[in-house]
């Protein structure tokens, strides 16, 4: 039998199940396939309580999914049909396209997970015509590995210090201090030891390695390398052994653990191509509070945590403005300059040039400056190359020579990292003992010479002649000996180097060693991937082994980018790219815990969630979230929803005239007529907008094309154009993030466990804010 339950509901279901008895024990085998169909109520004539019909109201039925999506079962069979015969025709020519706010649901990943069971179902992924084809805000860079060395200064020095952004403003701006324990609404049903609260769990997840977080430590990496010096660690392996039992005592902590002490707090905040603070920042009235210190409208959230978390130290008078200093890179008086104390006058994308690409095409494009930028602005790459050298300037009195300094590293996606750890076991719970890159962070010693930044910033590293991306590796020692012939170069500490400091030798610079770019490389690269499958692929980079692309080429038109085993997509011979049709046609493993596609996730977390099998779990309750005060609900309650922006987007701005004109002259919400009705409110009258996070003020559009029960917000307005005072508060109202504030799904958390390990870009836990409610009432006075 097969016990399973409805996690929206909480109906548990006993049905029998195939299963074949493992000789010589007393347990049984079955498929995970077989599993998913008694998940899914497919009875096979076995016995249990499956339902009898598609109109029996028992979890999975397409009567009884009407009641949740509102999808009538009519429909729902008729688009299944459908799917199963073109899938069947087309030889899995399903595809299914998504937006960004499908990862801005607290479930976001069993929303996902739908999309791929049934695209698995029907033998859509790894072809072209067919798969899950996501639209904004996911994209990767095609040239990566060399990207990552010249971005991340991995030429230099490696690792890199990275941060997840979701995880760093959850616990920088305060906001778990107003999240209450997540079992309220998603609770484990297992023996397993999960804390019940999201701050606990990112603090576990650094601890373990799953995530990483900055600062790292409650004190300065470089005193630390100071005190273990003077214990008498000489070199890295005692430098790691003295931090390991510091942190197991308790004498050094990780900074997550007290965020809010003065020596945790993020100091210095450099924006650079995003208006971080409004469009970006969910949870914008916390931000201002917490990091900014500015005035807001967080007037009536209570912090439910201070009895909750158990990693974190509670500090009763929470702080309210963190950051010393913030500068903005930028072309336009947006929000985040608002409230910038430096503004650095960028060029826009027609004043500098720049290499565009993205998994969404095959192409590598030219972005070259058509006017030289205007007054004091200056390219981007120019304006930090100035930072690097003032910092480099005023360095010399105060770090002279080469220094040490320590990186707590998580368990990386693609290394042994990623195999660490088959069950989950805390070393300061005693449950393991505490070992950098298998139970903890790795702890990584680097040097920093912050004397030759400048020089460093200007120079293509050593490090460049062997990269790597996605685990494969190749080696371009020849290369590197070639640009150094051909392109510009400068000389410092003995040595010549590539000379970076005009972005067009930089863009030639990634071009050729990327594979995507060389067809040499991409040959080497597939070679490296040979070796370690046993499977011949480097057929598949042949027929470009001689082509290069330049910096030249792309000037003149577009050039599409060549097969590389770094992305699972084949392009050759015109085909569009679709992924993983390298691991469909050629047998190339998953790079999962299988190395097979995976419906069944065995991770001991997801079991204990029953999220093991792909399931249904809707929006959070409006009542478990803290957002409404009690018994103040004098208008509409809607889930407020912030769509992407309808007519600002990318290289047009609503704050334009044109912009302003289509949208009413300022900020707007769009209601359903219906709704609008039933409060009273007419088009293009006033509304007040107000939850526990915060209050909009703007404009009404009522539209029968907006769902019933929601009220729709586009991103990004300003705080710069039209906003009025809220009767509620006094003060001016905010924008479309001032009513959200972030949540964190704790199983988005996990790490060192195969396909749930960090990758920069790939796992961690999403900013979630559309399980969101607000009371919407008509602005009178």
């Amino acid at each position: 039998m097969i016990e399973s339950s409805d996690n929206r509901v909480h109906c548990p279901f006993q049905r029998q199940q195939k299963a074949g008895h493992i000789f010589g024990s007393n347990g049984y085998r079955t498929t995970v396939f077989d599993l998913l169909l008694a998940q899914f109520g497919v009875s096979r004539d076995l016995g249990g309580d499956y339902p009898s019909s598609y109109d029996d109201d028992k979890p999975f039925t397409p009567a009884w999914q009407e009641k949740h999506t509102g999808v009538g079962r009519e429909t729902l069979l008729q688009i299944a049909r459908e799917w199963g015969e073109n899938g069947e025709k087309s030889n899995g020519r399903n595809m299914v396209i998504t937006g960004a706010g499908v990862n801005h649901w607290y479930h976001n990943d069993l929303i996902y997970r739908s999309f791929i069971t049934a695209l698995l179902l029907t033998g859509s992924v790894g072809r072209n015509g067919g798969g899950m084809a996501h639209y904004v805000g996911q994209e990767k860079v095609v040239p990566l590995a060399p990207w990552t060395a010249v971005a991340m200064a991995q030429d230099w020095v490696k690792p890199s210090r990275l941060q997840n952004t979701p995880s760093f403003w959850y616990i920088h701006s305060d906001q778990w201090r107003y999240d209450r324990n997540f079992t309220d609404y998603f609770k484990p049903e297992t023996g397993e030891n999960i804390p019940a609260h999201a701050a606990d769990v990112n603090a576990k997840a650094v601890r373990l390695g799953w995530l990483p977080f900055a600062p790292h430590f409650n004190d300065s990496p470089l005193r630390l390398m100071q005190q273990a010096h003077e214990a008498g660690a000489t070199d890295d392996a005692a430098i790691r052994a003295w931090l390991v039992k510091r942190l197991q005592s308790g004498e050094t902590r990780f900074a997550i653990e007290d965020p809010d002490a003065p020596e945790n707090f993020p100091r210095l905040w450099f924006i650079w191509r995003s208006n971080a603070i409004s469009a970006s920042a969910k949870g914008h009235e916390y931000f201002l509070k917490h990091v900014l210190g500015a005035p807001n409208s967080t007037v009536t959230a209570s912090e439910v945590a201070k009895d909750q978390v158990t990693e974190l130290v509670w500090h009763d008078k929470a702080p309210e403005g963190k950051m010393d200093l913030i500068v903005d890179l930028n072309f336009r008086m947006d929000t985040s300059t608002v409230y910038s104390d430096i503004i650095l006058p960028a060029a826009t994308w027609y004043e500098k040039s720049d290499v565009n690409t993205t998994d969404m095409h095959s192409f590598v494009n030219c972005m070259d400056a058509a006017v030289p930028p205007s007054w004091e602005s200056k390219a981007d790459w120019k304006i930090f190359s100035m930072i690097a050298k003032k910092v480099s300037e005023l360095s010399a009195p105060h770090f002279p020579e080469p220094f040490k300094d320590i990186i707590a590293a998580p368990l990386l996606h693609d290394t042994p990292g990623e195999i660490a750890q088959r069950r989950v076991k805390d070393w300061k719970q005693g449950e393991c003992e505490p070992i950098p890159g298998k139970t903890m962070p790795n702890l990584a010693i680097v040097e920093r010479d912050y004397v030759n930044l400048y020089n460093r910033f200007m120079s293509l590293g050593p490090n460049i002649a062997h990269l790597g991306a996605h685990g494969v590796n190749w080696d371009a020692d020849d290369v590197h000996a070639d640009l150094l012939n051909r392109l510009p170069t400068r000389s410092w500490g003995g040595k010549t180097y590539i000379d970076l400091e005009d972005e067009r030798n930089v863009a030639d610079t990634l071009l050729a060693f990327a594979p995507e770019t060389n067809g040499e490389l991409a040959v080497r690269a597939y070679q490296n991937m040979e070796a370690r499958i046993g499977k011949p692929l480097a057929h598949l980079a042949e027929g470009s082994r001689n082509v290069r692309i330049s910096w030249d080429d792309i000037t003149r038109q577009p050039r599409r980018f060549h097969n590389s085993p770094v992305w699972s997509g084949l392009v050759d011979g015109g085909r569009p790219y679709s992924p993983y049709v390298l691991n469909v046609e050629h047998g190339v493993p998953w790079r999962t815990l299988s190395g097979r596609q995976s419906l069944y996730l065995d991770h001991p977390w997801y079991t204990s969630f029953n999220e093991g099998l792909p399931t249904f779990k809707g929006k959070l309750p409006a009542a478990v979230l803290d957002e409404l005060q009690e018994g103040v609900q004098d208008g509409l309650v809607l889930n407020f929803l912030t769509p992407h922006g309808k007519w600002g987007i990318h290289s047009t701005y609503t704050d334009n005239l044109r912009m302003l004109t289509l949208s009413r002259g300022g900020q707007v919400v769009w209601l359903n007529h219906e709704d609008a009705a039933q409060a009273g409110i007419e088009d293009n009258e006033g509304v007040e907008l107000i939850n526990n996070n915060g209050v909009v003020v703007c404009k009404a559009i009522v539209s029968s094309r907006i769902p019933k029960g929601s009220v729709f917000m586009y991103h990004a307005p300003e705080r710069t154009i039209n906003i009025k005072k809220s009767r509620k508060t006094g003060k001016k109202g905010g924008v479309h993030n001032s009513l959200a504030r972030i949540r964190l799904k704790p199983t988005l958390m996990l790490g060192g466990y195969a396909q749930f390990s960090y990758y920069f870009n790939y796992w961690g836990p999403t900013g979630v804010n559309r399980d969101c409610y607000v009371v919407v009432r008509k602005l009178r006075g």
